[in-house]
Formats: C-alpha cells, sequence, structure tokens
C-alpha cells in the first residue's frame, strides 16, 4: 500500500463505528431473513458434494455441533461452531439461521455477527452483511483483538488471522460487491496493518489482489500496477498461495495460458479481470461463464461484475 493509503486507513475503524446501528436500536432477536440460496443472475444455488469421506467427516462435525448446542444452549461458542461447519459444508442458509440463533441469546456477540456477516456475503445480502461487520467492529470496541481459531486448519496447524483483522477484511472484500471501492482500499490497508509480523506476507497477497482490482475499477491504473508491482517474489507463505499466483497473473508474471488448467476461481477472476482490463471482453466473458459453470454456489465476486460491470458507490 502507498503512504497515503495507510495513512488515510486509520479512519476506516472510526467510519464504521459511526456508521454501524446502536445495539440498542436493533430488534429483538437480530433476525436476518430473505433469499440465501439463490446467485445475482437468478439460478438456484446448489450444495456443494464431497467425496465421501469428506462427506463423512462434515456430516460427523455438524452432528457434533447439534448435540453440543443442545446440550448446552447457554453457551456462545456452541453457536459458532454450528453455524461454521454448516458453512463448510455449503450449507449457507442453516449457517445464516444458526448465527440468527445465537444472536437471538447473545444479542452483543461480535463474534456471531462476524460470521454471520459472511455467510451473508455468501447468500448475496450484501447490505446486511456490511451491516453485520460495522456492528461487529462497534461491539468489539478497543477490547484486545485475539486469534480467530481456524476449522479448517492450514499446512501447519498455525492460526494466523484475528477477529478484528478479518472483519475488517472482509467487510473490505464485501464493498466489492456494492462497488465501494474506496472503503476496500482503506479497509484492505487497514487488515494489513493489523496482522501480526509472521503472518503480515500472507496478509500482503490478498490485500493487494483486492486493491489492486478496486484501483483498477476506480480508473486509478497507474496506482494500481505500483501497488501490485510492490508485493516481492519470494514471499514466504503460510495458506495464501492461490492468491500469490493470482497476483503473479497480475504483474504479468504468469502468463493466463500457463494457468488454463486451473479450476481456482481466484485465479480465473483474475484472469478474467486482466482480459477485462486490456479490452478483450469476449475472452473475460468466457472465463466468467466457465467460473459460474464450475461452481454449484457460484461465485458472487463474478456475478457481480457480470450483474453490474460500472456499478460505483461511496466516491
Amino acid at each position: 500500500m502507498t503512504h497515503n493509503l495507510v495513512s488515510s486507513a486509520l479512519l476506516w475503524t472510526a467510519a464504521c463505528l459511526a456508521l454501524a446501528t446502536p445495539a440498542a436500536a436493533q430488534s429483538a432477536p437480530s433476525t436476518v431473513t430473505g433469499q440465501c440460496d439463490m446467485a445475482l443472475n437468478g439460478s438456484k444455488l446448489a450444495i456443494p458434494t464431497y467425496p465421501a469421506a469428506t462427506q463423512k467427516r462434515l456430516d460427523e462435525n455438524i452432528a457434533i455441533a447439534r448435540s453440543a448446542l443442545a446440550i448446552a444452549p447457554d453457551r456462545e461458542d456452541h453457536y459458532i461452531w454450528l453455524g461454521r461447519h454448516l458453512d463448510y459444508a455449503g450449507r449457507v442458509c442453516e449457517a445464516v439461521e444458526a448465527f440468527n440463533a445465537g444472536l437471538a441469546k447473545f444479542p452483543d456477540s461480535y463474534k456471531l455477527y462476524r460470521f454471520r456477516a459472511r455467510d451473508l456475503t455468501r447468500a448475496r445480502q450484501f447490505e446486511a452483511a456490511l451491516a453485520d461487520y460495522e456492528t461487529a467492529l462497534r461491539l468489539m470496541g478497543d477490547s484486545p483483538d485475539i486469534f480467530e481459531i481456524d476449522g479448517l486448519p492450514n499446512k501447519l496447524h498455525l492460526t494466523i488471522s484475528t477477529y478484528r483483522g478479518n472483519i475488517v477484511y472482509y467487510h473490505a472484500q464485501t464493498s466489492f460487491a456494492t462497488g465501494d471501492y474506496l472503503t476496500l482500499i482503506l479497509g484492505m490497508a487497514t487488515a494489513l496493518d493489523l496482522s501480526f509480523p509472521f503472518a503480515r506476507d500472507d496478509m500482503h497477497v490478498p490485500t493487494a489482489y483486492w486493491s489492486y482490482l478496486a484501483l483498477r475499477k476506480m480508473g486509478r491504473h497507474d496506482e494500481a500496477r505500483a501497488l501490485i508491482a510492490a508485493v516481492p517474489d519470494g514471499l514466504n507463505l503460510i495458506e495464501n498461495d492461490i492468491y500469490y499466483d493470482a497476483v503473479k497473473v497480475m504483474q504479468k508474471k504468469i502468463k493466463p495460458e500457463a494457468l488454463a488448467s486451473t479450476k481456482d476461481s481466484t485465479i480465473k477472476f483474475a484472469i478474467a479481470m486482466e482480459y477485462r482490463f486490456d479490452g478483450n471482453e469476449r475472452k473475460a466473458q468466457q472465463i466468467f461463464q466457465e467460473i459460474l459453470a464450475e461452481n454449484p454456489q457460484g461465485h458472487w465476486p463474478t456475478e457481480v461484475e457480470l450483474a453490474a460491470p460500472d456499478r460505483k458507490t461511496g466516491w
């Protein structure tokens, strides 16, 4: 990030606190309803199918979480883990319901708001998700940040992200859906600043990825190229290798043809956007359609690009 972006990012948290709705003004219990299984193009999102061993593990974890909640419904973490395990299985609607139930009992839980927001984004309820992230940040206040336990551990089984860092990062990422690119850029700079030194390389890559896209969408192409060029080679990554490959596509260090066989949506979206920025809309559209065809639960960044390529708000 440039110095000006990092300096401006210090204003991001205060802005979100001003936007967030006070808990006393919310209805109780706190619930969010509406569509949760439809893509922006109107197609129905399917629950993914997994290899038998994976499906067995997912089902067992959900069953265990349900049992734990039935035994001790007065524990905040039991609602969190039920919702998270449902999310891992692709059961987004049920995950939102689990977090709704938790928030009815724990209306001041920034953790429940954080996780519900992530599934609301996946449910294409972007404004509701942004509101949840803002409420989570306000409820967290100036309390000490803590590491967020991974439900899907990385290769080192090392937790690298925190609650505040994730709330800020995912709020910024979701702002891509609404075209609020300035909020995205400031949020990504803040998320990078919040990361711990040992995880800085891992956070550098996705924050650069999304900030580059936002700057290009804003027409600030030279700034975008400078920002992405500043991501160095040889980063010591724990879990963001996919984003690193996508960044190298943006840097023109990897040609799209070298990744022609990939099914990864993060990489393919970067390739499609590069074609779009270069004026090759036919090729961009082809890859966008491939992304959607390969994902039973769609891909919301692709969907918003197809539905509203010229969206912009907040600047």
